[in-house]
This record gives C-alpha cells, structure tokens and sequence, in this order.
C-alpha cells in the first residue's frame, strides 16, 4: 500500500511537468534552575556539610571524574569508551542506592548524585532524597525536576524548575543542569533555550557538556533564521567534534531545519560550508552532505540535495554504502529534469538491496519521474526557457509528492491501530 501511494504522489509531479522537462546522547540533561526562592532554599552548605568525606562520598567523587573523563573521550570519537561508560554508571549507582540518611545530609555527596543523574544516570536513585520532607526544599526541587525530566514529564519539570537559575547551584551543576533545563524549552521557548545552552557551553568547554549544547543549539538556530551564527558553530563542531558518537544527530536534526528554510536551497550554501569545513575530518563532512541532501528532497530542495550530493562525490567517500547514497542522490534530483536519462542510467544501477528506510523510497519515486520524463522526450524538445520553468515546478511538485505520501502512511498507520483495537 505504501508504494502505492508512492506511485500515486509521484503522478501528482508528472501533472505538473506537461510543458517540458521535468544526549549528548545520553538522556540530554534539561536544564533547570538551581536555586529556589521557596523558604526552605539551602544558598549554601555547612562547613560541617562540606567537610564530610566517607568513603562511599570519596569513591563517589573518584567514579564520577573518572566518568566525565571517559564522556569526553566519546564525544571525540572514541568507540570503545562507551563500554566504560555504562560500566561506570552502573557503578556509581550501586553506591548511591546505597546511601543512607546520613549520605544524604552531606551536601557535597547530594550535589554529586545530581551530577551522576544529569550525566545520564538512573534518576531512581535520587527518589530518596526528592521524597523525604524533612530535606532542604531546594535539594527536594532539585531532584523531583531531575526525576520528571527523565520521565519525559516536560511541563512538570519545567515548572518545579522555573524559580532556579543556573548561576545559582554548584558550580559543578552549572553545565550539566543548564544543559538539562535548555531541552525543556526546545520548541517552547526557543529564545531561553538558546540562552541556556550558552549557558552550557561557557560553563564546560571542551567537554561532553560543550559537545551536547552546541549539538542541539544550531538547529534551533537554523529554525530561529540566525543561520550566520548557526554555521559558525557547526563548522567549529566539525573541526573539533565531527566524530563524535552523537554527530549524526546533529547532522539529522541541521539537515531538517535546513530543509525548512529558503536561504539554504543553493549550491551557494553548500560551497560555503564546504570551504569552511574543509580542514575537518573527511568521513564527518561526507556524513553530513549526505545528510542534508536525505532531507532536502522530500522538501522539493533540489539545489539543495543536488549540491550537496555532488560534493559528497567529490569528497570521493571509501565505502560502497555512502557512495551509493550520493549517487542516488543526485540522480533524484536530477530526475525531474533535463539529465533525466542521465539519472535513469544511474539509478538502474542501485539496487534496492543496497538501500536502507527512505533511501528505497526515494529510488523508487526518481526512477518513476526520471522513466516518464525520458520517455515523453520532454526534456530533449529543445525549448531551453520552457525546461526552466519546468525544473523549477518539478520542486514543488516532489515537495507535494513528501506530502502525499506522509498521508498515506498516516492513514495506514491509522487503519492498522483500528485493526488492532488499539485505537477506536
């Protein structure tokens, strides 16, 4: 069914041709306010409290340096360190389940199983400490809006959270906790997010923190218009981490709100990125073209995912899987035009095996276009000007193409849930 609606929308696109040619991956840690203007707000420890040092507190401390350590090590490329990672947080875990009343006075041993949750720990731990009234209310806020973040409970955190300024908390929390609260307000409140993910970075530079921030902060900048400030920041991640572990998350969600926007779809643009990224690692520019032009032709950016594709190519990338990709990409886009042959000739030599999710889609519906345009000899009637007009129209036609084929699916999706009695 799904490909039929694929061949329905793509005859949508031949209507229009007539004339001529066609956190850090980790749970990212939203950021909050640490200080809470309620009565029972601690502005800061005892010396009592802070001179404490048992041995689960020092084993605590040692863990959890060890663990920042290791999460900078990934966010620059290093596989292996995924391993010790989860091997910490388990770790550190045991010991914070292990706490008991007299763990949680010490101030400095709180401060750090906050740290553990918002570097991607299980927030269960902390349900102790957010549960006992007789605590400090802003250790208690602190740790209830850790625990409704983790469970994707925005609103609720959001407003436990909104009385807390980053600046306010340990200066240990700064970053984590900016960073936690900034994802609360992605979508919401884009202009506080952006300030808190700043936030972020200045608090922990050259860090997991720094790496998570600037990852989530350029695409809302993209979708904010402040594309200046967002290539600036991207073409520094590239160059200092492009092989992040998490990179082509950054790479997805850029290349979407990119998408979106007009400014991006030209070869202009891409030319620019390129030159600017030009001393970055090789692979990480490669995954990043590719990225950009997946999402630009369901979006009828055709000068974008041309562009794009094209100096993937000339990137020449060393496997067969990214290869194919570009090549398919720029046969896509220049299916709905006058290399239409040309892109028929390239797609019949990807197969469909070789392809994976959307990609399959997208041969599918190029080849179509690219098969019905050759074979009307539109593209070769020799009338240059009408050939213009029509490339153009065909943009706005594989956009209309996206969006009848995300209703069908939405409406098989549908059927299936009443089906199946989970929707009535």
């Amino acid at each position: 069914m799904k490909r039929l609606a694929l061949i329905a929308g793509a005859a949508v696109v031949l209507a229009g041709i007539g004339a001529g040619a066609y956190f850090y991956v980790l749970p990212m840690f939203t950021s909050g306010d640490a200080a809470t203007s309620q009565p029972k707000v601690r502005a800061a420890a005892s010396p009592g409290d802070l001179g404490v040092n048992t041995e689960k507190g020092a084993e605590l401390r040692r863990l959890l340096a060890r663990l920042g350590a290791v999460q900078d090590l990934v966010v620059h490329g290093d596989d292996g360190a995924l391993v010790d990672q989860g091997r910490l947080l388990s770790e550190i875990s045991t010991i914070v389940r292990a706490f008991e009343k007299p763990d949680w006075d010490n101030y400095a041993q709180v401060r750090d199983a906050f740290v553990y949750v918002l570097s991607g720990g299980d927030y269960a731990v902390l349900k102790p400490l957010a549960n006992d009234e007789t605590r400090y209310e802003a250790d208690r806020t602190l740790a209830q809006g850790i625990i409704k973040y983790a469970q994707g409970q925005t609103s609720a955190a959001r407003k436990l959270w909104a009385d807390v300024e980053p600046r306010s908390v340990d200066v240990s929390l700064v970053g984590p906790f900016a960073l936690a609260r900034a994802s609360l307000y992605i979508g919401n409140d884009d202009a506080k997010a952006v300030g808190l993910l700043d936030e972020a970075r200045l608090a922990c530079p050259h860090t997991a923190i720094e790496e998570a921030a600037v990852r989530r902060e350029i695409p809302v900048l993209v979708s904010k218009g402040d594309t200046h400030r967002a290539m600036l920041l991207l073409t520094d991640y590239l160059r200092r981490y492009g092989r992040s572990i998490y990179a082509w998350k950054l790479f997805r969600d850029f290349s979407a709100a990119a998408a979106k926007r007009d400014e991006f779809d030209s070869r202009d643009m891409v030319e620019k990125l390129t030159e600017a990224t030009s001393t970055a690692d090789r692979q990480s520019r490669i995954d990043l073209l590719l990225a950009m032009a997946a999402a630009a032709l369901p979006s009828g950016r055709i000068s974008l995912a041309q562009a794009a594709a094209n100096e993937a190519l000339t990137l020449k990338p060393d496997n067969a899987e990214d290869l194919d990709r570009a090549m398919l990409y720029q046969a896509a886009a220049n299916a709905p035009s006058t290399r239409a042959a040309e892109a028929l000739s390239a797609l019949r030599q990807i197969t469909a095996d070789r392809l994976t999710g959307n990609d399959v889609e997208i041969r599918e519906v190029a080849g179509y276009i690219a098969q019905t345009v050759t074979q009307n000899k539109f593209a070769a009637a020799g009338d240059a000007r009408n050939a213009e007009m029509d490339v153009s129209r065909a943009a706005t036609e594989l956009s209309r193409v996206s969006t009848a084929v995300k209703s069908a699916d939405a409406a098989i999706e549908e059927a299936n849930m009443i089906m199946s009695g989970t929707k009535k």
